[in-house]
C-alpha cells in the first residue's frame, strides 16, 4: 500500500490528558467561588464535570458554569476559573509516550495531519503548548509559503465521523482516501468516519476510551443525526467501526506502517 497521508486525531492519541485534571477543575472553581460565583466547591465542581461530559472541548465550560449559579455571564468570574485553569495545567500538560520519536521518524517520510473534534483554538493551543505543531507543517515550493495541516471543529454537523475535516483535508493537499491512513482512539468518531470513506485505520487503546466496545460507541450515538442521514443500517455501522488494526501505543504504530507498504 503506498500511503499518502496519515491523520491523527489529538486527545488520547498524541496528547493524554492526565490525572491531575480534578484537582485542576478544582483549583479552577476554588477561585470562581474568591472572585463571585454563588456556589459551594464541591457543588460547583460536580456541575463543572456534568458540563464538561457533554463536550470535553467546548470553550465555554466556565462560561456555562457561571450563568448556572450566578444567572448571568460575569467575564471577571469566567476569566479568573480560564485563567486558574490554564496556570495549572500548562506546566503539567503531557504528550504520549513516544509521541515525539513517532511523529519525528514519520514526519521524514509521509504527510501528518491532526483532524480532530473540538474548538479549534483549544485543539491547536494544545498542540503548540506540548511543542507538536512542528510535525503538521508542509511547505508549498509552489507559493512558497508554509501551511499548518491542522483541521478541527466543534460543529456537531462537521464533526467527525461527519467527513468535513477529512475532505477539507483533502482539499486543501489533495490524496487519495484509500491511500490515508487514520489513527485515533474512538471507535465512532475516528474509525467509523474514516472507514466510511475507504481509509485504513489504526484503533489506538490508550485514554479515557480505552475500555470502550463497538457496541457501547453504537449504543452511546444510537440516537445521532449521523445515523439518521445514513443509509446504512445497524450490521453495516458496526462492521465499519471495526478498525483494521489495533495498538497500543503509539510506538507500535512504525510497524503496522512498514506491514502495510511492504504489502504494495
Amino acid at each position: 500500500m503506498e500511503i499518502q497521508c496519515i491523520h491523527f486525531d489529538l486527545d488520547s492519541v498524541l496528547y493524554i490528558p492526565a490525572t491531575f485534571l480534578k484537582n485542576t477543575l478544582g483549583l479552577a472553581v476554588k477561585t470562581m467561588i474568591e472572585h463571585g460565583l454563588r456556589a459551594e466547591p464541591a457543588e460547583a465542581l460536580h456541575t463543572l464535570r456534568e458540563i464538561r461530559s457533554v463536550d470535553s472541548n467546548a470553550g465555554d465550560h466556565f462560561d456555562r458554569l457561571c450563568k448556572f449559579y450566578n444567572g448571568v455571564e460575569d467575564p471577571i468570574i469566567i476569566a479568573s476559573g480560564v485563567e486558574k485553569y490554564w496556570d495549572c495545567k500548562s506546566g503539567n500538560m503531557m504528550a504520549a509516550p513516544g509521541a515525539y520519536s513517532v511523529l519525528e521518524a514519520l514526519s521524514h517520510t509521509y504527510r501528518l495531519t491532526i483532524v480532530s473534534n473540538g474548538r479549534p483554538v483549544k485543539q491547536a493551543a494544545k498542540l503548540v503548548r506540548l511543542d507538536l505543531a512542528r510535525f503538521f507543517t508542509f511547505h508549498d515550493p509552489d507559493r512558497d509559503i508554509q501551511l499548518n495541516l491542522f483541521y478541527a471543529t466543534d460543529d456537531p454537523a462537521r464533526a467527525k465521523p461527519y467527513p468535513y475535516l477529512w475532505e477539507q483535508a483533502q482539499r486543501e493537499r489533495p490524496y487519495s482516501f484509500e491511500k490515508a491512513l487514520m489513527v485515533g482512539d474512538r471507535y465512532w468518531a475516528d474509525i467509523l468516519g474514516a472507514k466510511l470513506l475507504g481509509m485504513t485505520t489504526v484503533k489506538i487503546q490508550q485514554g479515557e476510551h480505552r475500555h470502550e466496545t463497538i457496541e457501547d460507541a453504537y449504543r452511546k450515538n444510537s440516537r445521532s443525526p449521523f445515523l439518521s442521514g445514513s443509509k446504512k443500517d445497524r450490521e453495516e455501522i458496526l462492521a465499519a467501526m471495526i478498525p483494521d488494526f489495533t495498538i497500543e501505543t503509539l510506538q507500535e504504530l512504525p510497524a503496522v506502517i512498514e506491514q502495510l507498504t511492504r504489502n504494495i
